[in-house]
């Protein structure tokens, strides 16, 4: 009797056990009540941009591709050099052992996937809220277009990924595995065909900081450019020009210009929204990374962090207007200017150049008010012009689309009847000189294989040789996300 009793006793907590490990992830709980009402539906939607804004405080996605790129690097310091020498391994050592990891990869890799799952509840339960029927499309528009967004940061950086398309409401399907390029960027043009059809057209009147139609067509052009579908990139940029929603800025200068980021709203298309003097402040590190050290008329904070390639401030033309974002001395705190051979003594690099697109003299410390650029009507032009020629003889729309910024900046109109290729290297030269200190760069040599030949030429005191090698065209996976999920693996070239 008393055996009997003992087993009956074993099998009830066999079974109790059991239930608590088969118990549905924390995250459901969590989200069973809510999105019941239109509040709560904008709360979702407003933790996904904030999700945005964290990817961006630490500036990881701009640190990670410009220090790899050969237009701006980092002060040479243990850790965050690593990214220019080439030299980081998929456990990112230097970066964890240095504590620079939110400059990392592994920072893009980490926050994304937490946006990525935000916008998956957004799009699986803003669809039964009650509420405004054209707001709750607009939501439901505005995450699937962050979804595509942050899929869209990471197959850039790290190649073939694990695509998340559904809310993580049970650990069964917490673990998912890699998917190839192709299948990813298919998933980032569907969500970004369903967020053209439900996001609005740009007005004035929008929130500032909400994506559009427009900012989803250029996002949806610009993905096909870097996935080759040339036809799609140019129906996609053309839409966005021919909308006539968006102008670009007369003045370049003005564009960055912290003071003036409503007149920048005309051509901005989509931007991580900053500000100095609200509470709680939403700051960036790329302000005073940027910034000389100490303070100055840059920022009254400035780490002094990162400056350009003298090659690169040689490269502009004469008369460009983005070349007077970049200085060659500054004026500090005390009124006095400060030469170029004194910019920064910690540096065995004596020729260096300060980058000026993120200036705020009115920050407060550290704090600047700068918003940070994504994607801007600029691109459009560009994407379709080399979008065009891509499939032949570059057409006369081709060289107005590439005039069309080139104006901007104060230069002559494009030379007619070049080469197909001298036309799409004009194209990836003009996209060097108005996208520099914006992310961009690193991206355009690695989508065209250029990265090899170009970034060994973009040296100097500090830097004084830089060898990528065929594997860095994409980042290695974090191996501690690959440790924790039994389904994910490593890029092949990394393993």
């Amino acid at each position: 009797m008393k055996q009997s009793i003992y087993i009956l006793l074993v099998l009830a907590v066999f079974s109790s056990c059991k239930k608590m490990l088969d118990e549905k992830a924390f995250s459901a709980t969590y989200t069973k009540d809510f999105y019941s009402n239109a509040a709560e539906a904008e709360a979702a939607i407003t933790a996904v941009y904030g999700n945005l804004y964290v990817m961006y405080s630490s500036g990881a996605p701009l640190f990670a591709s410009d220090w790899s790129a050969d237009q701006t690097f980092p002060r040479n310091v243990v850790g965050r050099n690593t990214l220019t020498q080439f030299s980081y391994d998929p456990m990112y050592s230097v970066q964890n052992s240095f504590g620079r990891a939110n400059e990392s990869p592994l920072e893009i890799w980490r926050r994304a996937y937490q946006s990525i799952e935000s916008a998956n509840w957004v799009i699986s339960k803003v669809p039964g809220t009650p509420m405004d029927a054209a707001r709750r499309d607009n939501i439901i528009g505005e995450a699937y277009f962050l979804r595509a967004y942050f899929h869209w940061m990471l197959t850039k950086n790290f190649g073939s990924i694990v695509v998340k398309i559904n809310p993580t409401n049970a650990i069964d399907n917490a673990f998912v595995g890699r998917k190839p390029i192709d299948e990813v960027y298919k998933q980032i043009f569907d969500d970004l065909t369903k967020a053209e059809q439900l996001l609005p057209d740009y007005t004035a009147s929008l929130v500032k900081g909400r994506v559009t139609k427009q900012a989803a067509q250029l996002l949806h052009a610009k993905a096909a450019l870097y996935n080759e579908k040339w036809a799609d990139a140019l129906t996609s940029a053309q839409a966005v020009i021919n909308s006539n929603k968006y102008a670009l800025v007369p003045s370049f200068a003005d564009l960055f210009t912290a003071a003036k980021k409503d007149l920048g709203r005309q051509e901005v298309m989509f931007a991580v929204e900053l500000n100095n003097t609200t509470n709680p402040i939403r700051q960036s590190q790329v302000h005073y990374f940027y910034a000389p050290n100490g303070s100055s008329e840059y920022n009254k904070g400035g780490a002094g962090g990162i400056y350009a390639y003298s090659k690169f401030y040689n490269s502009f033309a004469a008369g460009d207007q983005r070349k007077g974002l970049l200085a060659t001395s500054y004026i500090n705190a005390a009124g006095a200017t400060v030469l170029q051979a004194n910019i920064d003594t910690r540096l065995a690099t004596k020729d260096l150049v300060i980058m000026g697109k993120y200036k705020d003299p009115n920050s407060i410390g550290a704090y600047a008010s700068n918003n940070l650029y994504l994607l801007r009507l600029a691109d459009a032009y560009l994407i379709a012009a080399e979008a065009q020629a891509r499939t032949g003889a570059p057409t006369s729309d081709a060289y107005t689309n590439i005039d069309m910024v080139r104006k901007r900046a104060g230069l002559p109109t494009l030379t007619r009847n070049l080469s197909q290729q001298a036309f799409i290297d004009s194209v990836l030269q003009e996209r060097s000189w108005e996208f520099y200190g914006e992310g961009d760069r690193w991206y355009d040599l690695t989508r065209t294989n250029k990265f090899l030949t170009v970034i060994p030429a973009a040296i100097n005191a500090d830097y004084p040789a830089r060898t990528p090698a065929a594997r860095n065209k994409y980042f290695p996976i974090p191996q501690l996300e690959i440790n924790a999920n039994p389904m994910l693996t490593q890029n092949d070239d990394w393993k």
